[in-house]
């Protein structure tokens, strides 16, 4: 990800109707050298495309709004909120903090590592980004302010998953990656979720497949938090948690990855399922919870002691 004050300038002026090279060059008092530096640089992001048009006086190009979902999303925040300078909001490092803070609950400590700004860098950025209603504090963690800010969580997740690749992404931070394909597909990649269950002692047949990019060793507690993206019907979730059980998992060990990987609730509320005695069981994050269909399921594995 890379988004700099000059790129959000340049952006904002093509979304609000500039045009060509001149018209930009013109509006910002800057030479045509720089503008065109700056449109690579938002064309290599995806958040805008050049098109042949002979007709423009002066120029054979015109500027547009890409069709990707990020460029749309942030030309929509940046034609609700006309008054406010994003440049001051988005530039630079703070799109790496706000992406890393995006998804889900999360800790200071964890979105330093995860964006590799620094901590100091962040407390700065949280007190400013609090102050504007930007971002939100429950206990000691932090997300978007989705009430206030509609349609900023949407833009900060479809930036941080832009890439052109085969496959469904679920879920992405700078190189790093999660790619739902069909099971037939191979990808050079990692298998995980779901499908690396069996490695784990529970065998599941599936008909699509995570994989993590780049390629590298998996481990168990990574094989069910990626699942977690996988789970929509209770089925996947019983199978979930059968895979916890089985594989003796300790929810505090799976938190910090969970707010890597921006499934922190899912997990909360995975903990109280493995609480509760209840036989169905209705959560926001997670599908609805059954409890004798996962009895069932959990015996065809040997996993016991779940009545």
């Amino acid at each position: 990800m890379k988004l700099s004050k000059p790129m959000i300038q340049i952006f904002t002026n093509v979304a609000q109707g500039v045009k060509t090279i001149e018209e930009l060059a013109k509006s910002r008092d800057k030479s045509l050298n720089w503008i065109s530096e700056v449109l690579q640089e938002l064309t290599a992001e995806g958040f805008i495309t050049k098109q042949a048009n002979y007709s423009a006086k002066g120029s054979r190009k015109i500027i547009e709004i890409a069709g990707t979902i990020h460029a749309q999303k942030l030309k929509e925040i940046i034609l609700y909120y006309n008054t406010i300078a994003f440049e001051e909001i988005l530039a630079d490092s703070k799109i790496l903090f706000l992406s890393a803070i995006s998804q889900d609950w999360i800790t200071l400590h964890i979105a330093s590592q995860l964006s590799n700004v620094s901590i100091y860098t962040i407390q700065r950025y949280t007190r400013d980004l609090q102050n504007r209603g930007i971002i939100i504090k429950k206990n000691s963690l932090y997300t978007i302010n989705e009430k206030a800010w509609p349609g900023l969580k949407e833009f900060l997740i479809a930036y941080r998953n832009y890439v052109t690749i085969n496959g469904v992404i679920k879920w992405r931070y700078q190189n790093e990656l999660i790619v739902q394909v069909s099971a037939e597909q191979k990808v050079d990649g990692s298998i995980t979720g779901l499908a690396n269950y069996d490695a784990f002692g529970v065998q599941v047949l599936t008909i699509k497949a995570l994989y993590v990019l780049p390629k590298r060793g998996i481990s168990k507690e990574e094989t069910f938090i990626h699942s977690l993206y996988e789970v929509e019907d209770p089925r996947t979730l019983h199978l979930a948690l059968t895979f916890f059980i089985k594989n003796k998992l300790s929810i505090k060990k799976l938190i910090p990855l969970a707010m890597k990987y921006g499934v922190y609730s899912k997990v909360k509320e995975i903990e109280q399922l493995l609480k509760t005695k209840d036989g169905i069981v209705r959560m926001d994050s997670l599908p609805v919870f059954e409890r004798k269909d996962f009895i069932r399921i959990a015996s065809i594995y040997g996993v016991k002691y779940v009545y």
